[in-house]
């Protein structure tokens, strides 16, 4: 919701700060300059992304509303029971628990425990599907960052259109100041989006497709912890320091595969 809000102050500065120098408010529209900067951007992104990944950053946008939330400590709660089940029971008492998980890459990491798979077996293939799940997840991102790119420069070739349109209109001087005015709303269009819209938002996604993939890492990291037959109290302290330092220290870039690895019990 903050980013909502953030997004609404930041359109209204601008309106304020118009109306506060007694400029009429329908200065600021133009349909023509609109058509030019936002028609402009969104084909420049048909062209870079395609339809399909276009429609899926589009999606995720709503995340900026409500993100998606994972409680960690639940899972490393449910992870630790799951672990002490089948230390007792063995790992086929798992697949009653198994339509009760909603997350897939849980789903998947759990059905690889029943499935008997080793640790050595169980990282590729976990890493793969989270790497997998990242790339879409920063497809948002990706998008507006991309749209913020590209509006600026559309706003000042609009800009350039509408001073032709005026200079051919030399023999109406009248016209001149109100045709001018008109033409530089195009650059306002293409910077203001791109600054108080396009790129908070690229940022924003970029930032909760990273905090996505962080949680991957720990879930893989407790599945590789079940693999080896760990007791579930040693899973939850594991993973609960874990998850303090993802807290209290920035992360180094590095995919899922190489967290895991570096956790991994036995790593130097």
């Amino acid at each position: 919701m903050s980013g909502i809000i953030g997004i609404i102050a930041a359109f209204a500065t601008v309106i304020l700060g118009s109306l506060v120098d007694g400029d009429p408010l329908s200065a600021l529209f133009s349909g023509t300059a609109a058509i030019i900067v936002f028609g402009g951007t969104a084909a420049a992104l048909i062209t870079q992304f395609g339809f399909e990944k276009l429609l899926a950053g589009l999606t995720r946008t709503a995340w900026v509303v409500k993100p998606p939330k994972m409680d960690l400590s639940s899972f490393i709660e449910q992870l630790a029971g799951w672990s002490n089940l089948a230390r007792s029971q063995g790992v086929l008492a798992l697949e009653s628990a198994l339509d009760t998980v909603a997350d897939p890459f849980q789903r998947k990491g759990l059905q690889m425990i029943i499935d008997n798979t080793s640790k050595d077996d169980l990282l590729p293939t976990m890493s793969v599907i989270a790497e997998s799940a990242t790339h879409e997840d920063e497809a948002a991102g990706e998008l507006w960052e991309a749209a913020g790119g590209y509006a600026p420069t559309i706003g000042v070739m609009g800009a350039v259109l509408g001073l032709i349109h005026v200079m051919t209109r030399l023999d109406h001087p009248e016209e001149l100041g109100a045709g001018i005015a008109t033409a530089f709303v195009a650059t306002i269009y293409g910077v203001g989006a791109a600054n108080l819209l396009f790129l908070p938002l690229g940022t924003r996604l970029a930032a909760i497709a990273q905090g996505r993939e962080r949680e991957r890492e720990i879930i893989i990291q407790g599945f590789m912890l079940m693999a080896e037959g760990k007791p579930g109290i040693l899973i939850r302290q594991t993973l609960q320091s874990f998850l303090n330092e993802k807290k209290t220290k920035p992360k180094k870039e590095s995919s899922p595969a190489e967290a895991a690895a570096e956790l991994a019990p036995g790593a130097a």
